[in-house]
């Protein structure tokens, strides 16, 4: 295959977001969770990098010194090419020339606190195989699986194609069927608020944040939450720090109730 054919799959990116290389392929991108305070490396494989990028590793220590790469991070592409997740990239302490291709190089940099785990590996390539399409894909997933399709949604919030929030007045239909977890809520809010795979909060905070507007919706609005019962029984853990006892549940409606936006419990 021509190496002008092969799609990049990582964009290594410096801090004011402009691009320092574009890398096929990564070792190591899933990590297996740990206690263990270890520094944990990542290969990025086939990457054909800028000429700044390329001059900092063929550079000499001390020009390496006096012009620091500033590495940003590491952006995850999905199949389309399209961004994902940015994650954390440390120093690049070794590369090589690529078997790829002379012109490319396989780099290896530190890796590690916001590293997808290899447990979650199959919720990511759901989604870098193909965004959602419809309503939810998740309800399937349970527990850690439903957290980390959570923290997809809120990554790629970033990219997601912004349209000004719809008008006061509208009416939002959350399915409230799968609803088992809080997890399950964000994800349910999200998509009766902004379609499959919309975020609209990930945690009481980042709710109450985007009833301010500026995440798809402007209030006052309409909620019909439907089998609501379903996340008062599941949602029936106290909150610590609450004015007086309340449930998560409680907490929720208190959250909607003070920025104007009705739930209409079935």
């Amino acid at each position: 295959m021509p190496v002008e054919s092969l799609r990049p799959k990582f964009l290594l990116i410096d801090e004011d977001d402009r691009i320092l290389g574009q890398c096929l392929d990564a070792e190591g991108l899933f990590v297996e969770a740990t206690d263990e305070d270890e520094s944990v490396t990542i290969e990025l494989l086939g990457c054909l990098p800028s000429q700044r990028m390329r001059d900092y590793l063929t550079g000499s220590k001390r020009y390496r010194q006096r012009n620091p790469l500033d590495v940003g991070g590491l952006r995850m592409l999905d199949l389309a090419g399209e961004p994902l997740a940015d994650f954390w990239v440390g120093e690049l302490f070794d590369w090589r020339p690529s078997a790829i291709d002379p012109q490319r190089v396989d780099v290896v940099a530190g890796w590690g606190w916001d590293s997808p785990l290899a447990s979650s590996r199959h919720v990511w390539e759901h989604w870098l195989t193909a965004r959602p399409d419809r309503a939810d894909l998740w309800a399937g997933y349970t527990g850690a699986d439903r957290e980390e399709w959570l923290t997809i949604v809120r990554l790629q919030n970033r990219w997601r194609t912004r349209q000004p929030d719809r008008l006061p007045g509208r009416t939002y239909d959350l399915n409230g069927s799968h609803v088992t977890d809080k997890a399950g809520f964000y994800l349910a809010v999200g998509e009766a608020i902004n379609g499959p795979g919309g975020y609209f909060g990930c945690n009481l905070d980042a709710l109450d944040d985007c009833l301010r507007g500026g995440f798809g919706a402007r209030t006052p609005f309409t909620l019909i939450w439907r089998d609501s019962q379903i996340a008062r029984e599941s949602l029936a853990t106290p909150v610590e720090g609450a004015d007086e006892p309340s449930t998560y549940y409680d907490v929720i409606l208190s959250i909607f109730q003070d920025h104007d936006a009705a739930v209409v419990s079935r």
